[in-house]
């Protein structure tokens, strides 16, 4: 095999795990829009049933699941581009080789997290389930709430490996 195929095999790869990064990303961003706009039509619904003497007693309960998810969500995908909270003060400091050496520790410790997360967060749905828990004031199982934990793991995970792939620069704490 010559040179140029093996860059023409690699560069149909990275833009078929592209093109598996955008769909993803575009799912769940789509997602977090509608559980921006459910929470915010959740949050109006509670302020005029008080504001007019008859609240919705279903509405707190949903706004904090909603929240919940958003939470979740966003963790996740403040990874994609590391938007993630961090001090890079020391970092900044060091040499290029003890960057290059951050960098792996910061991808180590943030899947790491992450498969933490996931792993107990799994955990807690199977609990959920297991005992069918209910919401109170909803009366929606609580299994869906509870899978805002290994699903936003798993977009964290994603994040770091895209972040990884596409925009190292951003990991060693470039812009």
């Amino acid at each position: 095999m010559c040179k140029q195929e093996v860059k023409t095999n690699t560069s149909i790869k990275k833009k078929k795990i592209e093109k598996f990064f955008r769909y993803i990303n575009r799912i769940f961003d789509i997602f977090a829009i509608v559980i921006s706009v459910g929470l915010f039509a959740t949050v109006i619904i509670q302020i005029a049933g008080r504001s007019i003497g008859r609240p919705a007693p279903w509405t707190e309960e949903g706004a904090r699941f909603l929240f919940l998810w958003m939470v979740f969500l966003g963790m996740g995908m403040g990874f994609r581009k590391s938007e993630s909270a961090r001090v890079t003060i020391l970092i900044d400091r060091l040499p290029k080789s003890m960057k290059k050496i951050s960098t792996g520790v910061y991808t180590l410790f943030s899947i790491g997290f992450f498969l933490f997360m996931f792993i107990y967060g799994l955990g807690l749905v199977a609990q959920q389930i297991n005992v069918k828990e209910m919401g109170s004031a909803l009366m929606i199982p609580m299994w869906i709430v509870g899978a805002s934990v290994p699903v936003g793991a798993v977009l964290g995970i994603l994040g770091v490996i895209e972040n990884l792939l596409f925009h190292p620069e951003l990991i060693d704490g470039g812009e």
